[in-house]
């Protein structure tokens, strides 16, 4: 299907016209970035919705399977596309009043970040998902240290360095997979992986595991995450924590589930290492947010965090994990979306990086204070927010699977996290001085949080309609023939 490309032609072209559009016609700089990532949003829609009834393939310019760039939508790809396009949409809204230095190379990298992390979802082959990877990573590089302040570029360093040792063992294992294989091709590719040595097979998944659990900092890959939050603009925080980590986490289960297959996953004991994984990171992830003062890294490390829940719902391999896992990755985008930018409101109007910056700002900016608690309630997963339905899903799943103690470890890792929000809230509503009053919030910084708080609530109240499209995904999932069929037959 032609629209399949467009997803990344669009992002890729506004990028590379942003520069000619502000030198020859400036007024139109901003119609055209709301346009285009507008446009962006209903086409994916359109052709998301179009893959829920049937998988859609395409070969970009007709060529032969082997050797042809592949791209693919089936109803994982549809629901991360859709994920990744709407909360763009809404970081670019709130970008225009956030933004004010730099602003033309921000959309640049803004658009080359889209760029990236769709055609991460889309890809068919290894070595052009390693191409996106790589442009995905280099436009969150540049991103995290826009800003030129003190202190503002060790972080993102230390994210490069980090990123360019993931990028090697990703590299690494496209390399041992080609000469073992002769193919780029994902479909092909699981064809021929059962006949691989079990060395062989044992090395790629370790090449691929640390590769990419390192960009989406499962612990201890983990380091870099929470230093480079801080300085970095929030709508880039949203994006940073709500779709590029995601695209990883969606990169790795894709060749996991794949080329391996749940039986062989099973059979080396894989699931046993990402569940217990998983519930590690987690805990270290609360109990390291726990100890922070400043509060985009204790939202870094409340990533992680969520990373692992995602990561033991994913490593169950079972109908109930994959669909709890993946309801909590759209979850946390969401939910570490609206506080993202609900901080982002308090930074931009009172400069607050601490916790005890945000003394009486409940009364301040009332709506704003509201949008926080909610979304950290959702966080924690407390009834009646989307946070508790996947993190129930995810128990449930567990407890299916036999994995009692990681059951057990969700509920206490939600305690912890409740803690160190108490701590947030306790100053957010600490007894306001004299004379203070109530502020107006610009628009469109307040639209964008209103709407991600609005998300939590109604995902926890309305889950059906979500939870009916999930459902699509892990027999696509747990079947990797249907993968393979939809590949190499064509559309």
């Amino acid at each position: 299907m032609d629209l399949l490309i467009f997803l990344i032609i669009l992002p890729l072209f506004t990028a590379f016209a942003l520069g000619v559009i502000n030198y020859f016609f400036e007024s139109f700089v901003f119609p055209i970035i709301i346009g285009s990532s507008l446009v962006h949003l209903f086409l994916t829609i359109r052709v998301a919705s179009l893959a829920f009834g049937s998988p859609i393939g395409y070969y970009l310019g007709g060529w032969d399977s082997s050797i042809g760039i592949a791209l693919l939508m089936d109803p994982l790809a549809a629901v991360m596309s859709i994920l990744i396009s709407s909360l763009f949409f809404l970081a670019v809204i709130y970008s225009i009043k956030y933004i004010k230095d730099y602003i033309l190379k921000y959309y640049i990298l803004l658009f080359l970040l889209l760029t990236g992390t769709m055609g991460m979802v889309m890809t068919g082959d290894i070595f052009n998902l390693y191409v996106f990877f790589e442009i995905t990573s280099i436009a969150s590089y540049s991103l995290a240290a826009i800003k030129k302040e003190d202190g503002g570029v060790e972080g993102p360093f230390r994210y490069l360095m980090i990123g360019s040792f993931s990028g090697l063992f990703l590299l690494l294992g496209i390399i041992v997979i080609y000469f073992s294989l002769g193919t780029l091709n994902m479909a092909q590719i699981a064809l021929g992986f059962g006949s691989l040595d079990s060395f062989i097979q044992v090395s790629i998944l370790a090449l691929m595991t640390i590769g990419f659990g390192t960009k989406f900092a499962l612990v201890p890959l983990h380091t870099w995450l929470p230093d480079s939050y801080p300085k970095a603009p929030a709508p880039f925080n949203l994006l940073s924590s709500g779709i590029v980590v995601k695209s990883f986490i969606y990169a790795l289960i894709r060749i996991i589930y794949t080329l391996f297959g749940i039986d062989l996953l099973k059979e080396i004991g894989f699931s046993a290492i990402l569940v217990y994984w998983g519930v590690l990171t987690f805990i270290i992830g609360h109990t390291l947010a726990y100890q922070q003062d400043n509060i985009k890294k204790l939202l870094g490390y409340s990533t992680i965090a969520h990373i692992g829940y995602i990561t033991v719902g994913f490593g169950i391999l079972s109908h109930k994990g994959i669909v709890g896992a993946l309801y909590h990755l759209i979850n946390h985008g969401i939910m570490k979306g609206a506080l993202f930018l609900t901080l982002g409101i308090f930074i931009y109007y009172f400069n607050t990086h601490k916790i005890e910056d945000l003394k009486s700002l409940g009364y301040i900016l009332p709506m704003s204070g509201v949008f926080f608690v909610i979304a950290s309630l959702s966080m924690v997963g407390l009834p009646p927010f989307n946070g508790f339905i996947s993190k129930w899903l995810i128990i449930e799943g567990a407890i299916e699977s036999g994995y009692i103690l990681a059951a057990f470890m969700i509920p206490i890792g939600s305690y912890i996290s409740l803690t160190y929000y108490l701590k947030i809230f306790r100053m957010l509503y600490s007894k306001p001085e004299d004379g203070m009053k109530a502020k107006r919030v610009d628009w469109r910084l307040n639209t964008p949080a209103l709407i991600l708080t609005m998300c939590c609530v109604l995902l926890g109240i309305l889950p059906q309609f979500p939870l009916h499209l999930l459902e699509k995904v892990p027999s696509f999932l747990l079947n990797s023939q249907k993968y393979i069929t939809v590949f190499l037959g064509g559309s």
